[in-house]
């Protein structure tokens, strides 16, 4: 009989005794069977019969001059508070005296557990630790590891988020070397291997990666989809000891589960996602030929990004046309294959146009605007009937995709379409293109988080912004799997609320692939509390999942998580604008001519490398300073105060110097621009001022010669708009305050020199 046999036996005993969970005696015997440690350990049965006997047979089999005495009791959860466990000499009368008071404390108690005692230290961070496995719909099965013993809990909730525990889905280990660098980034086990500052080492990796080998064997064999009945639903080994060399379960609960069906879900075709993002045809359904609606804007929209009219059509009976473009009665008449086919109609109209479409067999990929497809309580059947409608449709044609509902819809930039429903008036929508900016796409579920930022950042053009929705049929992980695929996209913005079965796993994955392909991926997860998560159910009728888990396996993927909608901006500018530069180090030079912005940019500096200068350079910017008179109050050195009496020239000639020097990667400049000296203001008869003779256009010039970033801050009002517009122009992203532009260019940073 296999080892994974004799596991199956035990879940089936307990099964059938109507148990979902193990006893802590037969959670060491499938560790055991999995080839992990378990202390030495006898179970004593209960009601206690002859105390006597039972204590000589304990001490008799159990080594060491120690034991510990544990209540065996389903109803009882927590033993050590509760007064269930027990440590003691090992010693027969002793250990009768406290099998029969334990069995009077509590007597419901199943039986009696009485294991070795293991020497380790309970209060030396690193010697207790937690191992521990879920089930989860977005990722499958998943590993935690992080600090253990009764305070664990209260120690992670400590540290900073994203310290601890460390997480790893089993599907994404696929060796032992996988394991290995999983533990090189796990915060607890540097306090394990000795590589804290002032630690000694107490385990080899070697040893972990067996329980991390062993676990990730179990719960791929007792899952949903897998070869057994039966289901881990939650497995944890707290503490884990480390003790001489060696890591033995001290405490574990199993509970399990009857196997489901693999709850993933059927992907798109490839070319169904293909035509929605290189669409040549587009139809509308839905127009108004009386009125402005939601899908004439959208009919309009499209022919003012400069798609091409004769390829693009009206889904109505009874009109030969609207606004110039030809209606068609049905999709079937339409002269050729749809590639994109936008939806805006009443949702109850919805399951009909869906079925004609489907049954036509002319249209690729639907975009679905119109809501109420399962969002909102009480159309989960209306969401149903979608699904059911697209697998008949995919009888007929294998690419019958749908993108949304509740979506936005979407804006390609090389193709000139934009379906959003904004009007023009409302919102500059993002067609055109940034000469500085790289290739960039934005896949959001959220519509409104799209045209929130690109109107807060009208230079950001994406070549693609794509609104996902409720993800009825076409998810973020499918398109961003697509995109990742082209070798001219640098970055790639995503926003995410929930995930569909299966896709937080299939998201990690397409982000590795696109790191591994040298492009930027930019995230945020909403939904991180209980609150956050019911209102994302509510707008996406998708799994929340727990952020805690998504944040850790998106950056162990290769992400940039964004904590807040101001750091997405942030990070999405810096990427945006400085994707194509990629610094060899940390070091930066900083410069402003404000005391308190130099000090700000050094508190806010925390991975960056604020190198000094070579005495060659110190040399040169000494000159330059003389010759500005500024050497008798200011000193050649990083962080540089130049104080508000450098001019223009005097700011741009010590920038380029620190540009073209080899200590610097990188350089971020704040200037306080009130001073009379500089150009900071347009030009006007009011005042000889004018922006265009500022260092600036030079400045960023030197930059891209140099293939460095450089990184600008305006610490001032509204009156100084269009000089940090100007800025822009040059392909500078700009920061309002300097610690925080230190801060985010410090996380950039540490992203993409990969810290």
């Amino acid at each position: 009989m296999s080892e994974l046999s004799k596991i199956e036996a035990i879940f089936s005993k307990a099964g059938n005794e109507g148990r979902k969970s193990l006893s802590e005696a037969e959670v060491y015997a499938v560790l055991e069977l999995c080839g992990l440690d378990a202390p030495a350990h006898v179970v004593v049965p209960a009601p206690l019969r002859e105390p006597s006997a039972a204590a000589a047979d304990v001490c008799a089999r159990l080594p060491g001059d120690k034991l510990v005495l544990k209540v065996l009791s389903s109803a009882t959860l927590h033993k050590t508070e509760s007064g269930g466990v027990k440590v003691m000499e090992k010693e027969s009368g002793a250990v009768g005296e406290a099998l029969l008071a334990m069995a009077a404390k509590f007597p419901e108690a199943e039986g009696f557990l009485a294991c070795e005692f293991v020497e380790h230290s309970a209060f030396a961070l690193g010697e207790e630790l937690l191992l521990g496995a879920r089930s989860d719909d977005a990722y499958g099965p998943l590993i935690t590891l992080g600090p253990g013993g009764t305070d664990a809990e209260a120690l992670i909730k400590s540290l900073r988020p994203g310290t601890a525990p460390s997480v790893m889905p089993v599907d994404l280990a696929f060796n032992s070397g996988v394991w290995k660098r999983f533990l090189e980034k796990a915060w607890v086990w540097r306090y394990v291997s000795g590589c804290a500052r002032g630690g000694r080492c107490l385990a080899q990796d070697g040893e972990m990666v067996k329980w991390l080998e062993g676990f990730s064997h179990l719960l791929k064999n007792f899952r949903d989809g897998g070869p057994s009945e039966w289901a881990i639903e939650e497995f944890e080994v707290n503490p884990l000891a480390v003790s001489k060399g060696r890591m033995v379960a001290l405490d574990g609960v199993l509970r399990f589960r009857k196997a489901g069906k693999d709850a993933a879900r059927l992907k798109p075709s490839k070319k169904g996602v293909e035509s929605l993002i290189h669409s040549r045809s587009v139809a509308v359904v839905g127009v108004s030929e009386k009125k402005m609606n939601m899908a004439r804007i959208i009919l309009n929209n499209i022919v003012k990004a400069g798609f091409p009219r004769e390829k693009a059509y009206i889904v109505k009976e009874g009109v030969a046309e609207i606004d110039g473009i030809r209606c068609y009665p049905s999709p079937a008449d339409l002269p050729e294959k749809a590639d994109m086919y936008v939806v805006a109609v009443p949702s109850p109209e919805v399951p009909k146009v869906l079925a004609d479409a489907g049954a036509s067999g002319k249209v690729n990929g639907v975009v679905l605007i119109s809501g109420g497809m399962g969002e909102k309580e009480g159309s989960e059947d209306m969401g149903r009937s979608v699904v059911e409608i697209l697998n008949r449709g995919r009888e007929k044609n294998p690419d019958f995709a749908l993108s949304g509902g509740n979506s936005m819809g979407i804006v390609l930039n090389d193709s000139n379409i934009n379906t959003f429903f904004i009007p023009e008036h409302k919102l500059a929508h993002p067609i055109g293109r940034n000469p500085h900016g790289a290739r960039t796409a934005f896949v959001s579920q959220s519509g409104a988080f799209v045209i929130t930022v690109v109107s807060k950042m009208p230079w950001l053009k994406p070549a693609y912004s794509i609104t996902v929705g409720n993800q009825q049929d076409v998810t973020v992980p499918d398109y961003v799997e697509r995109l990742a695929e082209e070798e001219d996209l640098k970055v790639i913005l995503v926003y995410i609320e929930g995930f569909k079965p299966g896709d937080g796993l299939a998201l990690a994955k397409v982000i590795e692939k696109a790191r591994a392909r040298g492009k930027l991926v930019l995230l945020y997860k909403a939904g991180r509390t209980a609150v956050g998560q019911k209102a994302v159910m509510g707008h996406t009728a998708s799994i929340a999942g727990d952020y805690m888990v998504t944040r850790a396996v998106m950056e162990r993927a290769g992400a940039l998580v964004a904590e807040s909608f101001d750091e997405f901006s942030d990070l999405a500018s810096l990427a945006y604008y400085l994707a194509d530069f990629r610094p060899e180090n940390g070091n930066t030079f900083f410069m402003s001519n404000a005391g308190f912005e130099a000090a700000g940019m050094a508190d806010g500096v925390r991975g960056l490398l604020a190198a000094g200068m070579s005495p060659e350079l110190a040399a040169d910017m000494v000159r330059v300073l003389k010759e500005h008179k500024l050497d008798s109050i200011v000193d050649a050195k990083n962080p540089l105060d130049v104080t508000p009496m450098a001019s223009d020239e005097a700011i741009g000639r010590i920038v380029r110097k620190a540009l073209d020097a080899d200590e610097y990667s990188g350089a971020l400049v704040s200037m306080v621009p009130f001073t009379p000296v500089m150009n900071t203001l347009p030009k006007d008869d009011r005042w000889t001022e004018d922006m265009e003779k500022s260092f600036l256009k030079e400045t960023a010039a030197a930059s891209r010669t140099a293939r460095k970033p450089l990184v600008f801050c305006v610490a001032a009002g509204p009156r100084y708009e269009p000089y940090c517009e100007y800025i822009q122009s040059l392909g500078l992203p700009v920061f309002r305050s300097a610690d925080r532009a230190a801060a985010m260019y410090g996380r950039y940073l540490d992203y993409v020199l990969g810290e």
